[in-house]
């Protein structure tokens, strides 16, 4: 046989077997076909039934089946609970919807859609709706052995960050009932497995959570405010508004409404501020010469500070004003005299040991006491001022050029008033005797006497 004819041979052999597989594909198609045209493509389901590969009878057969079967799985924080279809009352209708879904089924493209997934839901499933609430009543989430609420998210200010964070809200275990029934009648009705009560959020929902605006704007503006701080500054002195003090004044509502409380700003006004740079402890008298902070205009700034969200240093706000504040002594330790008020105080190291009414110069012979700053220059007991042939139990000179002090004066009956005007000394400070005598025992040589008007 010669060579052309065996390649002839053999290309006829590879026509007949191309023509056979081709053939033999043909036929396993037009088999799927016919097979597609009475049966449903895998992975096709009504609800969550597969009823792939099933022919029209036998799909209605087991829809039948799986429907007298069917239950809802309730997926739950702690554990998974099972609503029956005979509990909910299921019923159905249209099972020839079957019949419309296989006829509209294209079965001549079977062969591309043996991997798809197809899912219908034109089977019409309804539910008893008084046996499903009862049903749903009985679900052991729906009565919790120990009811938590959800809860807000909250702003905390954290020592750590020393800012203020948000906290997340929580969510309870109590169930929003209508909404959960719904959910439940839905998966019934599309013959779902099972339904997840914190997946689908059933549980009741805290009003506000950390990505709610309201929360979010009250953080920033808390926020700000810390940045509000001040330090204060006089001579030697120092106190200082910090971010945690600046805590303790900002208020923030249940509604995320953010505020400043007045009185505890007074209050540490009160307390640190005054408390530091009033130059005498407790109230100070009218009249009496004195550091004293304006605790009405200084809350005011503070406050406005806050607000500003800016950081500052200054002195005090002041009502009233004393002595220089670099002369420790002065500011500690003097004697003050109101020629006005007609009346003294003995400061000690900021504290009020004395005070008393008195008379000081004769204004209407010319003797009124002059104002300026002395210091005691000696202390004698049983002294004759000889001048005015006047005796005396306790002598505390404070301008020896003239012969000006402190002294008791017996022979006064009163103190105080507008007695100086007509009636007063040749200029020394005239006390009762007891006054004197208590002035007498607590002062040094050298001690401050400021006068004044």
């Amino acid at each position: 046989m010669s060579r052309v004819s065996r390649r002839k041979r053999r290309q006829r052999r590879i026509k007949k077997r191309f023509f056979a597989a081709g053939g033999g594909v043909v036929l396993l198609y037009l088999c799927g076909m016919m097979f597609f045209h009475t049966h449903f493509y895998p992975n096709t389901f009504l609800g969550d039934i597969n009823i792939g590969w099933k022919s029209k009878a036998s799909a209605k057969s087991f829809t039948k089946e799986k429907l007298s079967e069917f239950s809802l799985k309730v997926k739950e924080k702690d554990g998974e609970e099972v609503i029956s279809a005979r509990e909910a009352g299921l019923s159905y209708s249209n099972l020839d919807s079957i019949d419309k879904l296989l006829a509209d089924q294209p079965y001549g493209d079977w062969l591309f859609r043996l991997g798809k997934k197809n899912r219908y839901r034109g089977l019409s499933v309804q539910v008893d709706e008084k046996m499903l609430g009862k049903a749903v009543d009985s679900l052991s989430c729906m009565n919790p052995e120990k009811p938590v609420s959800s809860e807000n998210a909250s702003i905390k200010y954290s020592k750590k960050k020393k800012k203020y964070v948000i906290k997340a809200e929580s969510i309870g275990n109590i169930v929003n009932r209508e909404l959960f029934l719904g959910g439940v009648t839905d998966a019934f009705t599309t013959l779902s497995e099972s339904i997840s009560l914190e997946d689908e959020t059933y549980y009741i929902k805290p009003k506000y959570t950390k990505d709610s605006k309201k929360v979010t704007e009250a953080s920033s503006k808390m926020n700000k405010y810390l940045k509000g701080t001040v330090t204060y500054h006089d001579a030697d002195m120092e106190k200082k508004l910090t971010k945690a003090d600046i805590t303790e004044f900002i208020k923030c509502s249940d509604e995320f409404k953010v505020s400043i409380d007045k009185e505890k700003v007074r209050a540490f006004v009160k307390k640190a501020v005054a408390g530091t740079f009033n130059s005498i402890q407790g109230d100070i008298p009218a009249g009496l010469t004195a550091w004293k902070v304006n605790v009405d205009e200084e809350t005011s700034r503070i406050i406005k500070n806050i607000k500003d969200g800016k950081s500052s240093e200054r002195k005090p706000v002041y009502s009233t004003e004393g002595f220089d504040r670099e002369d420790y002594d002065i500011r500690k330790t003097y004697i003050d005299v109101n020629l006005g008020d007609q009346k003294m105080w003995y400061v000690e190291n900021g504290e009020v040991m004395l005070s008393s009414d008195v008379v000081t110069g004769n204004l209407a012979t010319g003797h009124g006491t002059a104002t300026g700053l002395y210091h005691i220059a000696f202390k004698q007991r049983d002294h004759l001022m000889v001048k005015y042939n006047s005796f005396v139990h306790y002598w505390m000179p404070y301008n020896t050029t003239v012969g000006i002090g402190f002294h008791d004066a017996s022979w006064r009956g009163s103190f105080g008033g507008e007695i100086y005007r007509t009636n007063g000394s040749h200029g020394c400070i005239n006390m009762p005797p007891a006054k004197a005598a208590a002035l007498y025992s607590m002062i040094s040589v050298g001690t401050v006497v400021y006068v004044h008007w």
